[in-house]
């Protein structure tokens, strides 16, 4: 059974729920951003809209939904993400931040011992794998160090850009949602499981 009457129904229910999301998206991290400082949960934050917006796209928004492969397929589709870049994320901030709260200091990517950095506002180091001039040695404890040969850093605030942009760029989800009948049967099927 059909959750709205006509498409008209849907796509209006679809703007003002997406719009309820990433306005709360953008609240939540300003506050996020002031100090005290919680750039943690603004991380994980963009992490569930993401999730969110890969499930509306998928249609699957159910328990046993694959959330991971659905976050990287729209961020590839939708925010030009490279497959890199999304592994990246979701190796050092998403599945750690969820699972220990925390990104682990190092972890070691297609042979590369890379460790993190986000800022709150840096454009120019969003999204980038940088090879360090030196070796960094992160010390665990007195006798524990780890050795980091490159960072792969984040802008908080370009990363909620990114997220409002994928939805309502002239290519975003949003157009597509309106032009493509696959993609509003996908949303209804994913909003039912949200809300039922």
């Amino acid at each position: 059974m059909r959750k709205f009457k006509e498409q008209k129904e849907l796509i209006q229910f679809a703007r003002n729920f997406i719009e309820d999301r990433l306005n709360a998206l953008s609240k939540d991290t300003q506050h996020c951003l002031k100090e005290p400082y919680a750039p943690f949960p603004s991380i994980l934050l963009c992490f569930s809209t993401i999730d969110m917006l890969g499930a509306l796209y998928a249609g699957d928004a159910s328990k046993k939904a694959r959330t991971t492969e659905q976050s990287k397929r729209y961020m590839k589709r939708f925010m030009s993400y490279t497959n890199e870049q999304c592994e990246m994320l979701m190796e050092i901030f998403r599945h750690k931040i969820i699972h220990l709260a925390q990104p682990k200091a190092i972890i070691e990517y297609k042979g590369k011992k890379v460790t993190w950095r986000y800022w709150h506002d840096n454009k120019i180091s969003h999204l980038k794998l940088t090879k360090l001039k030196e070796k960094v040695d992160i010390s665990v404890s007195s006798n524990w160090a780890l050795t980091a040969e490159y960072e792969f850093a984040i802008s908080i605030i370009h990363l909620v850009q990114d997220i409002e942009n994928s939805v309502f760029d002239s290519e975003g989800y949003f157009h597509s949602l309106k032009t493509c009948v696959d993609i509003q049967d996908s949303f209804e099927k994913a909003i039912s499981e949200i809300y039922e």
